[in-house]
């Protein structure tokens, strides 16, 4: 969305000119009815720039008294650039009725582990042959991956009172995406394996104390873990509530990259429905570089209208200077979302 330096003095007072055969799609009306939307893609595309122009987007769209989330699961956390205002890890309002949090996901799996790791332990004591030393051992490891999938269940817990018309989420690079997509499906054998170790505290319960098992910390929790993997599963996979946008530029590694990443999103069931190609050179008068950038483009912009042909496609020229705060992304949000009022 931004053109190198060098570059500006030249051209940003040149008439924009059509790119030929560049599809342009009016704001589609199921972007508003849909309350999830995440933007996934690989590093240095402008996820984050797409994600918070969306979000601005839309807040104009909305009515008065409702408000919106912007979150970001992305450990690059660039939102408070994007913006130019400072979120860190915390729930910020950064203009009326637009909230925004950038996650930390390590510190949140480090808060799981402290809150949960007596109950952990609890349930690999009673169903294995394990000491202490080994279960603190086990409890300690990492899957890769799970401080991506802790920053959902951080956001489903935000959203569990339901107070966000809609919730735009800048998500980690699509390597780190990939990892988490499929977390859900481990976490839910986990906490399978986990009830079958309690299974062996129950029967003894039941059958030397000759009483029904009363539901302990252990099953409270196990209960509460299995609900929050199916918030998150509806989070990610709920084709009446989310949309996934793709964010891509028109060069060579980008485009396969997000090929792959389409792919597996599709065979993880996740519904993506947009792509953003960011950075599209257009012709300007007496502008070599520009004309240049437009053919080497070209070949790249025609394959991706093969790749991606049933996906409705937004193309965001390359801007004449950064794109940096809300003045900014307001306009980026409606060139691509609304580009004939643009």
């Amino acid at each position: 969305m931004t053109r190198r330096r060098g570059d500006a003095a030249r051209i940003s007072a040149s008439p924009r000119l059509p790119v030929t055969g560049s599809p342009r799609h009016p704001i589609s009306p199921s972007l508003l009815s849909e309350r999830y939307i995440f933007f996934g893609g690989k590093g240095g595309v402008g996820k984050t720039t797409a994600a918070s122009a969306t979000a601005l987007f839309l807040l104009n769209k909305i009515k008065r008294n409702e408000s919106l989330l912007l979150f970001s699961t992305d450990p690059a956390h660039s939102l408070s650039d994007s913006l130019d205002v400072k979120i860190g890890n915390r729930l910020v309002e950064v203009k009326p009725r637009l909230f925004a949090y950038e996650m930390d996901a390590s510190l949140a799996l480090e808060r799981f582990r402290a809150a949960h790791g007596k109950v952990l332990a609890e349930i690999a004591e009673r169903g294995t042959l394990l000491d202490e030393e080994d279960i603190n051992e086990l409890l300690s490891l990492s899957l890769p991956g799970l401080d991506e999938v802790m920053s959902l269940f951080e956001l489903s817990e935000l959203d569990r009172q339901g107070q966000y018309a809609h919730i735009v989420v800048d998500t980690a690079p699509s390597g780190h995406t990939s990892r988490l997509l499929r977390l859900p499906e481990v976490f839910d054998r986990m906490v399978k394996a986990l009830d079958l170790m309690g299974d062996k505290h129950r029967y003894i319960v039941a059958h030397f104390a000759r009483r029904k098992p009363i539901a302990d910390e252990v099953d409270l929790f196990l209960r509460d873990l299995s609900q929050r993997i199916e918030s998150v599963r509806a989070l990610l996979h709920d084709k009446e509530q989310t949309r996934f946008v793709l964010v891509t530029i028109p060069e060579a590694m980008s485009i396969r990259e997000t090929e792959r990443y389409l792919e597996l999103l599709r065979g993880q069931g996740v519904p993506v429905r947009d792509l953003i190609v960011n950075r599209v050179e257009e012709e300007h008068d007496d502008c070599e570089y520009c004309h240049g950038r437009v053919q080497t483009q070209r070949p790249w912009i025609k394959q991706i209208a093969k790749s991606f042909g049933d996906l409705n496609r937004h193309e965001v020229p390359l801007m004449a200077r950064e794109v940096h705060g809300v003045d900014d992304l307001k306009k980026i949000g409606k060139l691509i979302w609304d580009p004939k009022r643009s």
